[in-house]
């Protein structure tokens, strides 16, 4: 009896530790398959990527993008909205699983990140307030107050420290006078329609979100116009933590279904529909 109670407990432990070799080795895309929920990160205010809208649920292409992966994962989406510096910084905790946020891979995110084949790209631009009559080209913001979002290759790009893998990046010949920093674009595009060089003598930011402020009124009329041709365009990608172990099949899945819906035109059509135009790039 005590030879059968001693085998019987061999081999419990032996299935136990079977058991929990197998939980720890298990990857990204099994345990997001497991709970059957696949948790997001995105901006609450950041139109038309991802708002709310009034009936305070959350809406855009980011999110219509989001809610589509999660159907071709066969999962429910779950939206989270952290800081977009902890988003960036990596390090996540499983707090959430995805970035689906306008990401650019800049080289420097690369070192915290990974990140998915572009599902879009985005041109930079510049605008001034709409009654300013002395900023005519990009070289008069030269010694102007710009206002950008904190860590965004935006600020990067002003700061002339700005890496995209692929993107020929070209610097302007001048300096901003100041860069004064927001934590989302909704803010100083605010602070930019209060007035022309009341708080800011021009704002940095990507073509879309301007056309989507310029097009809603920016709540409460929005007196701002576009500045000159984008100096640059980039490529915006998911984002994964690239500290959490075992990542490597979900980015292989979440490339497929990148490739997929770029095929069958769903990522066209959700551009078209935001954006009013196709800013899907070829893969």
């Amino acid at each position: 009896m005590k030879r059968l109670f001693g085998l019987l407990a061999v081999i419990t432990m032996a299935v136990l530790m079977s058991t929990g070799a197998v939980m720890a080795s298990s990857s990204v895309l099994d345990e997001i398959m497991a709970k059957k929920t696949l948790v997001v990160s995105t901006d609450a205010n950041y139109a038309p990527q991802s708002f709310l809208n009034d009936k305070g649920e959350l809406e855009g292409f980011d999110i219509s993008v989001a809610k589509e992966v999660a159907k071709r994962l066969g999962v429910k989406v779950k939206f989270i909205t952290p800081d977009w510096d902890l988003i960036t910084a990596g390090k996540w905790g499983k707090r959430w699983d995805l970035s689906i946020g306008s990401m650019t891979p800049t080289a420097e995110r690369k070192n915290a990140l990974l990140f998915s084949l572009p599902y879009y790209s985005s041109p930079a631009q510049f605008a001034v307030h709409k009654n300013n009559t002395t900023i005519k080209t990009l070289n008069d913001l030269a010694g102007k107050t710009i206002g950008i979002a904190s860590e965004t290759t935006n600020e990067r790009y002003l700061q002339k420290d700005l890496k995209i893998e692929d993107v020929n990046v070209v610097y302007q010949p001048w300096e901003a006078g100041e860069l004064k920093n927001y934590p989302t674009d909704a803010n100083h595009i605010e602070d930019l329609s209060l007035g022309d060089g009341l708080r800011l003598d021009a704002i940095f930011t990507s073509r879309q979100t301007l056309a989507e402020a310029i097009r809603s009124g920016c709540g409460k009329g929005c007196p701002i116009k576009m500045l000159g041709e984008p100096p640059y365009y980039e490529p915006l990608c998911f984002a994964l933590d690239k500290s959490r172990a075992n990542s490597d099949s979900f980015l292989e899945k979440l490339n497929e279904i990148v490739k997929e819906m770029n095929e069958d035109g769903t990522l066209v059509k959700l551009s078209e529909k935001f954006y009013g135009t196709n800013l899907i790039p070829k893969l």
